[in-house]
């Protein structure tokens, strides 16, 4: 009978049966088996290696694709030379993961090859080149990356201004602000998000235009709260108010209220440690930790007894209350019994930074 394990079927492939199908004739097989490899167990992250290296000259550009994500995946620099090589493949996909794996390798040597295809390569390459350059390093990244944002593909202007605002490259500040006014939205909402990342006010404007938006409204209310202008209380209002608003936006505004100086927006932040959503209320959590005071600590302590312990122990890790120290020694002796060592180790953590305010 052939067990061979499709892509379509829902059980995941073990290891000696992705290793198996990565001789298969099919190459719909060997693609998902090459994908699976790239979750390989650390003592068998070897051989994994040196069979998805192979694949890199697989015929089929799926399957060359999930080779060279996986090897992404692994961190195998035994593999760095053959990806500098497939920037240049023939096809588009396993272009696109040779760069995109090339930066999370983090070998250097990666950096001029990366540069080049920025400068030179597909669009689809100088797109994924310019995360990359931004994890290999980021010094050598911001030249190219200034001259990215002239580039004439939307998607490459967009995350090259990006890169220079995850990289808080003021010296792009100017050069980012010409792109204010580009005519795709997208690259406009990237070049005031980037403006944000530097704390520059030219980025304001249109930041707060977006805080209800459906896509780019969450991140941008958490911005604004650590901007520090006041000028965005108004925005932030609209947003906590907006009855049909994605809550954790609704959430994450409430929180960048009090970031700063609002105190009506903390019943919003309490309520919602009470939702019956569990992603509102270990957002809220956490939050009641970040911007919180002694109005939170209940709030948290009485988080511990809920459904988000792990969240209510972020909070208080956070919130610097050491009365708290007691009941999270007691919950650490708890989640130990249990064999919960996410917990525990979440526990672990708050305690070590309580006991550095006591």
């Amino acid at each position: 009978m052939d067990r061979t394990i499709l892509p379509n079927q829902l059980r995941e492939l073990t290891m000696d049966a992705a290793l198996r199908d990565m001789e298969h004739p099919d190459p719909r097989v060997r693609s998902v088996a090459a994908d699976a490899l790239g979750s390989a167990p650390p003592e068998r992250v070897e051989e994994a290696c040196a069979v998805l290296r192979n694949a890199l000259d697989d015929g089929r550009p799926d399957v060359r694709y999930s080779a060279a994500l996986s090897l992404g995946e692994l961190k195998d620099r035994e593999a760095v030379d053959r990806l500098i090589r497939m920037v240049e493949d023939r096809d588009i996909m396993p272009r696109q993961a040779a760069a995109i794996s090339l930066g999370k390798i983090g070998d250097k040597a990666g950096v001029e090859p990366l540069i080049q295809a920025l400068e030179k390569g597909s669009p689809d390459v100088r797109f994924q080149a310019t995360s990359s350059l931004v994890e290999l390093d980021g010094v050598r990244a911001v030249a190219p990356l200034m001259a990215a944002l002239q580039d004439r593909d939307v998607e490459v202007r967009g995350s090259a201004a990006a890169g220079l605002g995850d990289l808080e490259a003021h010296e792009a500040a100017d050069a980012i602000a010409l792109l204010l006014g580009d005519n795709h939205e997208s690259v406009a909402v990237e070049a005031a998000y980037a403006l944000g990342q530097l704390r520059d006010p030219r980025g304001l404007s249109a930041l707060v235009k977006l805080t209800t938006h459906r896509d780019f409204g969450y991140m941008v209310c958490e911005l604004l709260g650590r901007m520090g202008d006041r000028a965005a209380v108004p925005a932030l209002e609209r947003a906590r108010k907006k009855l049909f608003l994605h809550p954790l936006t609704r959430v994450r505004a409430a929180a960048s209220l009090i970031r700063l100086g609002e105190t009506e927006p903390r019943a919003h932040l309490l309520r919602a440690c009470r939702s019956w959503r569990e992603d509102v209320r270990g957002l809220a959590l956490e939050l009641c930790g970040e911007v919180g005071g002694a109005w939170a600590l209940d709030a948290l302590m009485a988080g511990l007894r809920g459904k988000s312990t792990d969240a209510a122990v972020r909070g208080l890790g956070q919130l610097g209350d050491a009365s708290a120290l007691p009941v999270l020694r007691q919950g650490l002796n708890k989640a130990r019994d249990l064999g919960d060592d996410d917990l525990a180790s979440d526990i672990e953590t708050a305690i070590a930074r309580l006991e550095k305010v006591k």
